[in-house]
C-alpha cells in the first residue's frame, strides 16, 4: 500500500515555534526555531514513514466560514508574533524544494483541506494516508488503517501516530465521536464554547454511553417528558424516575438551557470533507520534483548545518531516487597507492623531504599522507617496528624543515608521543582553523568543515583523508590571512594543540584511597541529610524532583510548608526551586538550609566523586583528562572526562575532593594562578583611568571600587560594601543588568539602579567600552580580543529585543575573556619553551589549566628555582598597560598548598 502524507502546515508551524528556543536565528539575525523544528519533523516523517506522495495545507489570513457563523471563534487568540510570521515564507520555501505541493483556500482552514483530501484518497484502496500535523484536531478523521494521524508528543522529536486504538485509548471514544465528545466539552484552544459546566470526564462518559449528541439529547428528551408527565400524575410520584449516571438532574437542566450551543459547537469543530481541490496523486509525487541542491542552499543560508548531516542519514536520500547536484561528489578521483615494503615507503618518504609539505590522517594502524598530488597509504606499525623507516618518519614529524598539514593535530601528537615523536612546530591544523574562523559551531568534524567550505561531501575513504585535509587547508589559510588571523593562529592555537597533547598524556596523579574515603563520607551526610529534610518537612519525597519539592516547599499545609517567601517564577509560571532562588528562603525554614547543602553534596558525589575510579588509568594511576580547544567561543579551554573546570573551589568538600589530586614521589604540585585578570585585561581595554591607577598602585581593586561608589576613604569600607563592589566589578564584564545585580546583591531594584548608575558614572572608561562593543558587533558583525581573536554576533540585527539584549552582554564579554583566553595560552608556551629549551623537561610538567591556573609537578629540589622563572614569564608574557600579577603556591596535593613567596 503505498502512502499519502497530508501536512497540516499551520498547526506544525505554531508547535515547532513554541517548542524550540527564539534564540535559533540564521547567520543573517533572522529567527528559525520554527523552520528549524517543522524541517527536522519532516525529515524524520520522511526516515520513518517514506511517504510516497506528500502534500502541504496551510491556512490563509483571511476569514473562513466559521469566523462568519461565530465571531468569537478563534477570537481569543493573541496575535501571532512577527517572528512567526517571518518565518511562514521560508518553510514554503523549503517544502517547494522538497518537491511539495503546498494548498491554500480562501474561507477554509488547513484541517478543512486535509479532510476534503484525506476523503478522496479513501476512494484508491492501494493508499494509506497519514496527516501529519502539531496538533489533534484531526484525530475525527481517523478511519481505519486508511487514514491515521502522524502528530508529536513533546518537543519537536517525540512522535506518535494515532489510529483508531490509540484514539480510543486516549478518549475511550471512536474517532468519529470527537465532534460529539467537543460539541459538550467545547475546545478552549479555538474558543468553542460547549455546554458551560462540562469537561472532558464528563463528556466522554456521556458520549460512551449515548454513541452521538443526537442520542443523547433524544433520551434526554424522554427523561424530560417522563419528569413532566410524574409531576402532574400523583400516582406515578410514588415511583420516581431513576436518572442514571453520568446523567443527574442538575447535568440534564446544563445540557437542556445549551442544546443549541451543544449542537453550534459540534459543528464548528467538524472537519469539512468536501472542499473542491485541484489535487492529484502526481502532484503530490514529491520525488519527482525534489531538488537537493536548493534543500542544501536553503539549509545553508539559514543556518541549519544539522539538518544537511541528517538528509544522509536518510535512505531515501542515499539510494539513488534523487539526483546529486553535479558539484556534490561522494568520490574523491585520487588513487591512493598503497605502501606494503620497506623500498616503497622510504621512496615516498624521500618525496616529502623533497617537497617539504604533506597533508596526512594517521592512526595506530595506518599513515595516509598526500605529497603534491600523489597520495600513499601505509602501514604504521611496520613503520615502527623498522628502526631505519622509524627514524625517517620521526625526523619528518619533529623536524620544522617540513610542513605538515591535518585535521586535529593535538589527537596526531598524542599518538606520536606515544611512540616518542614530538610534532614539530610547522604545519597546519584545519580543526582550529575552522575553530578561529567561526568559533560558533557546533560540529568541528572534517565532513562538516568541508562541506561548509566547499558544499562538497567527502569520501569516507579515511585513506583519503589528506587529500581533503590539503584542499580545505589552501582555501582556509586565504580566509585566515584576509580576517587577519593568522599570528593568533601560529603563535597560539597551534603551539597550545602540542601542549594539551603531552599534558593529556602525562595526566595527574590521583589518590584513589582517598577518594574512596570521601565516597563513603559523602554517602553517610547524603542519607543524614536526607532523613534531616524529611524530618523537617514532614514528608518523605523525592528531593531531586523540582515538581516534589516544588509541592513541598509551596503546597498547602498539611502536605507542604506554605513557604511565602520571594522567588521568581520559571517559564511555565511554577515558583522555581533554583538554588539562588531557595537561598532567600534560608531564614524562613531550617529545611532550606539542609536542602542547599543535601544539592552540593549530590552534585559532587554524582558528577565527579562517583564517576571518577573509572577514568583513573590502571596502567598509571593518573587521570587523563581530555582538553577540548574548540569547545568555547571565546577561546577558553574546556575538559571532559571530567570537566575540571567546574570542580568546587570554595566549599568544603570541593577541597576535600582536591585532595585526592597528589604530586608524584619526589614532586610537589605549584599553583600559578593569575590574580584578577579579567579585570587587569578590563582596565586595560577600556583605558579607565581611576581602574588602571588602582591596578598601578597594587590596590584591593573591591575596596577601591566600593570607595569610589559609595564617596569613602578606603579604610572605611565595610565587608559589604566590598561585596557589593566586587558583584559589579565582575558582573558588569559579563553584562550584568539591574535585575543580575539584584539578585546577586539581595538590594531592592531602586538601589541596584543607583548603583549600576553610580558605578558607569565612576568609571567612565568602562562605560564607553561597553557603548563601543555593541556599536562595533553592529557595524562590523564581530568583535575581538587584543590578540585579534574574533568572534560574530549575526543575532544582535535580530528584531527580538531579548535576542539583541543577549549578543550586546557577550559582545561586552567576548574581548575581555578571550583576551584573558589568550594570554593564559600565551603563558602556557612559553613556561613550556622554557623547560623544553632549558633541558628540564624531566624535572617540570604542565598537568592542568583551568581558568586563569596552570598547575605543575615540580622535581622538589627545583621548586623556588623554576617556580620563580615561571612567574617571571606569566607575569611578562604581554605588556598591559597595568600589572600582571601570579600568585604562586606549592604542596603534595591540589588543595593543602602554602603560598610561595618569591
Amino acid at each position: 500500500m503505498k502512502k499519502l502524507v497530508l501536512i497540516d502546515g499551520h498547526a506544525l508551524v505554531h508547535r515547532a515555534f513554541h517548542a524550540l528556543p527564539p534564540t535559533l536565528s540564521s547567520p543573517k539575525g533572522v529567527p528559525t526555531n520554527a523552520v528549524f523544528g517543522f524541517t527536522a519533523v519532516l525529515l524524520k516523517m520522511i526516515k520513518d514513514i517514506k511517504p510516497d506522495y506528500i502534500a502541504a495545507t496551510f491556512d490563509l489570513a483571511a476569514p473562513t466560514f466559521r469566523h462568519e457563523e461565530f465571531a468569537e471563534y478563534k477570537a481569543h487568540r493573541e496575535k501571532a508574533p512577527d517572528e512567526l510570521h517571518a518565518q511562514t515564507p521560508l518553510i514554503k520555501e523549503i517544502l517547494m524544494a522538497f518537491g511539495i505541493p503546498i494548498y491554500e483556500k480562501p474561507g477554509f482552514e488547513a484541517d478543512d483541506l486535509i479532510g476534503s483530501l484525506a476523503e478522496r484518497s479513501k476512494e484508491d484502496k492501494d493508499i494509506q494516508t497519514i496527516i501529519m500535523t502539531g496538533d489533534l484536531d484531526t484525530l475525527q478523521l481517523v478511519d481505519g488503517d486508511k487514514v491515521v494521524v502522524f502528530t508529536l508528543r513533546k518537543g519537536v522529536t517525540d512522535t506518535v501516530i494515532y489510529d483508531e486504538n490509540e484514539v480510543f485509548k486516549r478518549y475511550g471514544l471512536k474517532p468519529e465521536q470527537l465532534n460529539d465528545f467537543k460539541g459538550l466539552k467545547g475546545d478552549p484552544s479555538d474558543n468553542i464554547p460547549g455546554v458551560p459546566g462540562v469537561g472532558e470526564k464528563t463528556a466522554a462518559a456521556l458520549i460512551q454511553k449515548f454513541k452521538t449528541l443526537e442520542f443523547l439529547y433524544e433520551e434526554i428528551s424522554n427523561l424530560e417528558t417522563l419528569i413532566s408527565k410524574q409531576s402532574q400524575n400523583t400516582n406515578l410520584k410514588k415511583n420516581k424516575i431513576q436518572i442514571k449516571p453520568p446523567l443527574s438532574e442538575k447535568l440534564i437542566q446544563k445540557l437542556l438551557e445549551n442544546k443549541d450551543m451543544a449542537f453550534f459547537s459540534k459543528k464548528l469543530a467538524t472537519i469539512i470533507r468536501d472542499v473542491d481541490i485541484d489535487f492529484s496523486l502526481d502532484k503530490a509525487d514529491w520525488l519527482k520534483n525534489l531538488n537537493r541542491t536548493e534543500i542544501e542552499k536553503l539549509f545553508k543560508e539559514l543556518g541549519l548545518y544539522s539538518l544537511i548531516k541528517r538528509l544522509d542519514e536518510i535512505s531515501i536520500f542515499s539510494q539513488g531516487q534523487m539526483v546529486l547536484p553535479e558539484t556534490v561528489k561522494t568520490e574523491t578521483s585520487a588513487g591512493v597507492k598503497e605502501l606494503r615494503k620497506k623500498k616503497d615507503v622510504a621512496g615516498a618518504f624521500n618525496e616529502i623531504k623533497e617537497a617539504r609539505e604533506f597533508s596526512f590522517n594517521l592512526s595506530s594502524e595506518f599513515f595516509d599522507f598526500c605529497v603534491e598530488k600523489r597520495c600513499f597509504s601505509a602501514v604504521w606499525p611496520m613503520i615502527v617496528e623498522d628502526k631505519d623507516l622509524f627514524k625517517t618518519a620521526k625526523d619528518i614529524f619533529e623536524g620544522d624543515g617540513v610542513f605538515k598539514i591535518g585535521h586535529d593535530l593535538k589527537g596526531s601528537a598524542k599518538l606520536l608521543l606515544s611512540f616518542g615523536i614530538e610534532l614539530g612546530r610547522a604545519g597546519f591544523d584545519t580543526k582550529l582553523a575552522a575553530y578561529l574562523l567561526n568559533s560558533d559551531r557546533k560540529d568541528y568534524s572534517l565532513e562538516k568543515i568541508y562541506f561548509d567550505e566547499f558544499q562538497e561531501s567527502i569520501s569516507q575513504n579515511t585513506r583519503e583523508v589528506p587529500v581533503f585535509v590539503g584542499k580545505l587547508k589552501e582555501r582556509q589559510s586565504e580566509r585566515l590571512k584576509k580576517e587577519k588571523l593568522e599570528w593568533l593562529f601560529e603563535n597560539i592555537e597551534a603551539p597550545t594543540a602540542r601542549i594539551l597533547a603531552e599534558m593529556e598524556l602525562r595526566g595527574i596523579l590521583i589518590d584513589s584511597k582517598a577518594i574512596a574515603r570521601l565516597s563513603k563520607l559523602v554517602a553517610v551526610e547524603i542519607s543524614g541529610l536526607e532523613k534531616d529534610i524529611y524530618k523537617l518537612a514532614g514528608t518523605e519525597f523525592n528531593i531531586n524532583s523540582p515538581k516534589q519539592l516544588k509541592e513541598v516547599l509551596f503546597g498547602p499545609a498539611p502536605t507542604g510548608l506554605n513557604l511565602k517567601g520571594k522567588v521568581r517564577k520559571t517559564a511555565k509560571g511554577a515558583l522555581s526551586t533554583a538554588a539562588g532562588e531557595l537561598e532567600k528562603l534560608v531564614d524562613e525554614h531550617p529545611v532550606i538550609e539542609k536542602i542547599l547543602r543535601y544539592r552540593e553534596v549530590q552534585k559532587l558525589k554524582t558528577t565527579y566523586i562517583d564517576p571518577f575510579p573509572s577514568l583513573i588509568s590502571k596502567t598509571t594511576g593518573r587521570l587523563h583528562t581530555t582538553f577540548n580547544q574548540t569547545g568555547t567561543t571565546t577561546g577558553r579551554l574546556a575538559s571532559q572526562d571530567p570537566n575540571l573546570q567546574n570542580i568546587p573551589i570554595r566549599t568544603e568538600l570541593g577541597q576535600e575532593f582536591r585532595k585526592a589530586f597528589i604530586a608524584s614521589p619526589g614532586y610537589k604540585l605549584v599553583s600559578f594562578d593569575y590574580s584578577q585578570l579579567e579585570l587587569r585585561i578590563a582596565a586595560h581595554i577600556s583605558q579607565d583611568e581611576k581602574m588602571m591607577a588602582a591596578f598601578r598602585r597594587g590596590e584591593d581593586i573591591h575596596t577601591r571600587t566600593a570607595a569610589e561608589i559609595f564617596g569613602v576613604k578606603p579604610e572605611m569600607v565595610d565587608k559589604n560594601m566590598r561585596r557589593d563592589a566586587k558583584v559589579m566589578n565582575f558582573g558588569i564584564l559579563y553584562g550584568m543588568g539591574i535585575l543580575g545585580f539584584q539578585r546577586a546583591s539581595g538590594v531592592s531594584r531602586e538601589r541596584a539602579r543607583e548603583f549600576i548608575d553610580k558605578y558607569l558614572k565612576e568609571f567612565s572608561g568602562i562605560a564607553r567600552y561597553m557603548d563601543d562593543m555593541k556599536m562595533k558587533a553592529r557595524k562590523d558583525g564581530y568583535v575581538s580580543t587584543v590578540f585579534g581573536r574574533r568572534r560574530w554576533f549575526p543575532e544582535i540585527r535580530s528584531s527580538m529585543p531579548q535576542i539583541v539584549s543577549q549578543a550586546e552582554r557577550m559582545a561586552i564579554n567576548m574581548p575581555i575573556q578571550g583576551t584573558a583566553a589568550d594570554l593564559v595560552k600565551l603563558a602556557m608556551i612559553k613556561a613550556f619553551e622554557y623547560t623544553h629549551n632549558s633541558g628540564k623537561q624531566d624535572k617540570v610538567f604542565l598537568l592542568l589549566q583551568v581558568h586563569d591556573e596552570l598547575l605543575f609537578e615540580v622535581k622538589e629540589n627545583s621548586v623556588k628555582n623554576i617556580a620563580d622563572k615561571i612567574k617571571d614569564i606569566m607575569e611578562n608574557v604581554y605588556k598591559l598597560d597595568v600589572p600582571l600579577v601570579v600568585d604562586v603556591k606549592s604542596g603534595h596535593n591540589w588543595a593543602e598548598m602554602d603560598e610561595l613567596k618569591i
